[in-house]
């Protein structure tokens, strides 16, 4: 009677996790669809036309004051964001990158304008835990460390060994060393640093650099003259 029970049990287990696998990929089918079918709307009617009557699902209204920072002649800030159709980098798997998660990425997170999602859930939970478990040995947390470093300096004036390593990270290979340096440049204020913040946001717009990194620079040096200006206020 026991073995029984435990049987049905678990046929049980088996059929409702079969079923929500199911429910998982009718939902992905009807986005990946809905995606499309909204895109080829789009292509005749104005987007302001289609949401008069209501929220759309699977669109979402860009705001655009939260994007400020990106309107530049390399890339306009969206009006709205779609339901975006990916597949994983890693596993391969059909997914949907939705316009809720798109706005929240860019608008609340600040995520590069430039950025988009390339892994599905799991790979990105398998590839956290892989970078957790990695983060147990020495030395695995050299550039977490520097980082903290460089944010302390931020509160200190900037002293001919502060500008050193500020000048060091600014070439560093690390993506996210740059980018604190001159986030602790905009702390700092002063004439040069303001100046060299100038520079990095002059030299995008006058179209001198194209590159990744030289639009993110600008977008970073960008937003520390902004908080530097509402600091002074």
């Amino acid at each position: 009677m026991l073995g029984g029970l435990s049987e049905s049990r678990e046929l049980w287990a088996l059929t409702m996790k079969k079923s929500n696998k199911q429910r998982r990929a009718e939902i992905k089918a009807r986005r990946i669809e809905r995606a499309a079918a909204l895109e080829a709307r789009l292509r005749v009617h104005d987007v302001r036309k289609l949401s008069v009557d209501g929220p759309l699902p699977g669109l979402e209204l860009a705001d655009k004051s939260r994007l400020a920072s990106c309107n530049t002649m390399f890339c306009e800030v969206p009006d709205f964001y779609l339901d975006r159709p990916f597949t994983c980098r890693d596993c391969g798997a059909e997914e949907v990158w939705t316009a809720k998660q798109q706005k929240w990425w860019y608008e609340v997170a600040q995520g590069s304008i430039y950025s988009n999602a390339v892994r599905c859930r799991a790979c990105r939970l398998a590839r956290r835990a892989l970078r957790e478990a990695a983060s147990v040995h020495e030395g695995a947390n050299l550039l977490r460390d520097e980082v903290a470093r460089l944010r302390a300096l931020a509160a200190e004036k900037p002293d001919a060994a502060a500008l050193t390593l500020i000048e060091a990270a600014l070439q560093s290979k690390w993506r996210s060393l740059r980018v604190v340096a001159i986030e602790v440049m905009g702390r700092w204020g002063g004439l040069e640093q303001i100046a060299r913040l100038e520079s990095f946001v002059a030299a995008r717009r006058g179209g001198q650099n194209h590159r990744v990194w030289e639009r993110e620079a600008a977008d970073a040096a960008a937003k520390a003259l902004r908080r530097l200006a509402e600091a002074q206020k």
